[in-house]
């Protein structure tokens, strides 16, 4: 007897749940059909991860938009395709993610997130085109130029990249994101050439010199070396003194007068004399 009555406990208590389970199913899928009956109100479209750029600005993902649905607002939402919608914007080489979404009050709402170019190239073969930080090759724009370092003469133009592109785009990227942390070296630098000797070789807006950089590792203590330099050295001797600063190597500037006379340059003392083949050390 005891046993028949947890049986009917357990029966109605599983009823009550596939009941309610039941009706909660049959109001969402009501309220999914009034919200379907209702219309787009307007168009909201906000543009993320952009800090000097717009290569898609609101008029041209609003174009977009359009091209896809010529009529928007006052369309039944249940007319809206918002993944393919998504998939479409996001066919925009400036577009790295789209989320479309309707709010409460049936606002469609468009989050664009944008690629912002980290540097501009030009290959060997007379190429240009900007990457960003994913190497997603971006082509230029007639609205807009970005203020990102140039690479020059760079082996790049290969339609998938190898391991030794890798390389290449990984010091790229590196000597861009030096440049953009630090202002001055930003206004400085105008150009930065990749030599045959798989070097880099920046060439300055102010002096008429090349600074041989070497490979775009240890960024932080070569530029270091090349500010001691400027403010000790080419200031006091001219910024045209100079046709070669060299500040690959650990410890010291290699500098190449106009005459070509070298000076090894190292790091302890300051003592700047007008000798060609002096030894200037600063306090590191």
């Amino acid at each position: 007897m005891k046993l028949n009555r947890k049986k009917i406990w357990r029966f109605i208590a599983t009823t009550l749940w596939v009941g309610a389970g039941v009706c909660l199913v049959v109001f969402l899928i009501a309220a999914m059909r009034k919200r379907d009956d209702k219309t787009c109100s307007g168009i909201n479209i906000e543009i993320s991860d952009v800090k000097n750029n717009l290569f898609a600005d609101k008029n041209d993902i609003t174009g977009m938009l359009m091209h896809m649905s010529p009529v928007i607002k006052e369309k039944p939402l249940k007319n809206f395709d918002l993944q393919q919608m998504e998939k479409t914007l996001e066919g925009n080489m400036w577009i790295k993610d789209a989320e479309l979404f309707f709010d409460n009050n049936e606002i469609l709402q468009v989050k664009i997130k944008e690629r912002e170019p980290i540097a501009r190239i030009f290959t060997t073969a007379g190429k240009t085109f900007y990457i960003d930080k994913d190497w997603m090759r971006l082509p230029l724009s007639t609205k807009f130029s970005a203020r990102v370092p140039a690479f020059t003469n760079c082996p790049l133009d290969k339609t998938k990249w190898n391991a030794a592109d890798s390389s290449v785009l990984n010091q790229i990227q590196s000597i861009s994101d030096f440049l953009h942390k630090n202002s001055f070296w930003t206004a400085q630098i105008e150009q930065i050439d990749y030599t045959d000797k798989k070097q880099f070789e920046l060439y300055p807006k102010i002096g008429e010199h090349k600074i041989v950089l070497g490979s775009g590792t240890e960024l932080d203590a070569k530029f270091k070396k090349l500010y001691i330099f400027y403010k000790e050295v080419l200031a006091k001797t001219g910024w045209n003194t100079y046709s070669s600063i060299n500040v690959q190597y650990k410890g010291q500037v290699v500098a190449t007068r106009r005459d070509s006379t070298k000076s090894a340059i190292t790091l302890n003392q300051i003592n700047i004399t007008n000798n060609p083949t002096q030894q200037i050390n600063d306090h590191e």
